[in-house]
């Protein structure tokens, strides 16, 4: 009887941690969807009926901004300019939001605060991750604006 007590007080506090609820953590972030289907829709919605899918225009718009600000990105990484990798990071954080980029963002974010620290070393290695997760971008806005 006082071992059966203990496997259910055991089981009573699993499944109290297991349920209390957690702040995400940054590691957890793979786990997040690509895209975010409530901006998609939202944007979608600011056109007129019958007119071209304002989302196309705004994905394709993101689709060929991003390179050119990751470029820059890791050319001021290399350049050891923190302030000018904060700014970037700033603006591709941004864009990232605007389109619904749940990976990205995060990552964005992580350098905007690496930079502001001083810590390119950690940028860098932010701006190495954020790279995979705008190839990962790409293909789903892709496929989402064909």
């Amino acid at each position: 009887m006082a071992g059966e007590m203990g496997v259910k007080a055991r089981g009573a506090r699993m499944a109290a941690l297991l349920l209390k609820p957690r702040l995400m953590s940054p590691v957890f972030a793979v786990e997040l969807s690509v895209l975010d289907v409530s901006v998609m829709a939202a944007i979608r919605a600011l056109g007129d009926p019958g007119e071209p899918d304002v989302y196309v225009e705004v994905a394709r718009l993101f689709l060929a901004d991003v390179p050119v600000h990751l470029s820059a990105l890791n050319a001021a990484i290399a350049a050891r300019s923190a302030t000018s990798v904060e700014q970037i990071a700033h603006r591709l954080r941004g864009g990232a939001l605007e389109i619904g980029a749940l990976r990205m963002a995060p990552l964005c974010a992580d350098i905007e605060c690496a930079a502001r620290a001083g810590s390119l070393e950690r940028a860098a290695s932010q701006a190495t991750r954020l790279n995979t997760e705008f190839a990962v971008a790409r293909l789903a806005l892709e496929q989402e604006i064909r």
